[in-house]
């Protein structure tokens, strides 16, 4: 079974799944844009850019002579970032489960921003059930996700399931391995938008706080999917400023070219400037 590797940067993301943060709002001046959403399974990696004032025509650009610092809950350093290209900071170190870190980061020209949050412990999952069903005509694959809810606090979630098949490539006859994130339909009363295909699944544990829950959604499986070498299913124990994120940027990535949309604000939890910087852990269950 391969495993593949939690990738959570920014483009972001999601991771890791990676997008760029947009700006919808106004901007008086110049301010830095720190994008960084992190996980045990790999080293630090920031993104750091700017943005415009309301004056300013040009194109956004990537800040290259940061100076990135990683800190722990008590003001130690943990590392300070090298640059590596286009924008991008990474370190060495690993984030652990259960600390909390702030990221301080200055550049000339700028003012200085920071931003704090934790990565969070990874959610064991217990059990996946599956059973296959034909729904007008096509061949869905539900699935029932059992894992265990820790008490006393609220937890945010993020679901999804990701599959590798093999396919031929017809100029020179040779397989390859396809990997890709799948649509899943949201069954599960938790979600927000239930009963709708999505390419994740976002809820928090306000109805079964300290429980175990039975989490349900549903793929479909593709007649091209003809040799599947791995299917898995990722849960995410992801912090509230990754949850607000995630879901303000697809309320975004939803609104985009639509007219008749209201404009959107995407989250930022950076003080003096723009962007995200949150803790997301990865448990990966394997079906095949």
């Amino acid at each position: 079974m391969k495993k593949l590797v939690f990738i959570f940067s920014l483009i972001i993301i999601i991771s890791s799944c990676e997008k760029i943060i947009p700006f919808t709002g106004e901007i008086s001046q110049s301010k830095l844009v720190v994008n960084s959403l992190f996980d045990s399974e790999n080293p630090w990696r920031v993104h750091v850019s700017y943005s415009l004032s309301v004056i300013d025509n040009g194109e956004l650009g990537d800040v290259e002579d940061a100076t990135v610092v990683i800190k722990d809950s008590l003001g130690n350093i943990v590392e300070t970032l090298a640059y590596e290209s286009e924008g991008y900071y990474r370190g060495n170190n690993y984030p652990q489960a259960d600390e909390d870190y702030r990221i301080e980061v200055a550049a000339n020209g700028y003012t200085d921003v920071f931003s704090e949050d934790r990565l969070p412990s990874p959610i064991n999952i217990i059990s996946v059930d599956t059973m296959t069903n034909m729904v007008d005509g096509e061949e869905q694959f539900d699935m029932n996700i059992k894992f265990e809810d820790p008490g006393d606090a609220r937890n945010y979630y993020r679901v999804s399931v990701h599959v590798g098949y093999w396919e031929i490539d017809w100029n020179t006859g040779d397989s390859i391995l396809i990997e890709y994130q799948m649509p899943v339909l949201l069954e599960d009363p938790v979600f927000n938008n239930q009963n709708n295909w999505e390419n994740e699944g976002l809820f928090t544990d306000l109805l079964f706080d300290g429980q175990e829950k039975d989490l349900e959604i549903a793929i479909e499986l593709e007649n091209k999917i003809d040799y599947i070498d791995h299917l898995e299913v990722w849960l995410y124990n992801i912090t509230e400023a990754t949850y607000n994120f995630n879901i303000s940027y697809n309320i975004y990535e939803n609104a985009t070219g639509n007219p008749f949309a209201q404009p959107v604000q995407v989250y930022s939890n950076v003080t003096n400037g723009f962007g995200i910087f949150g803790g997301a852990q990865l448990n990966v269950f394997p079906i095949k």
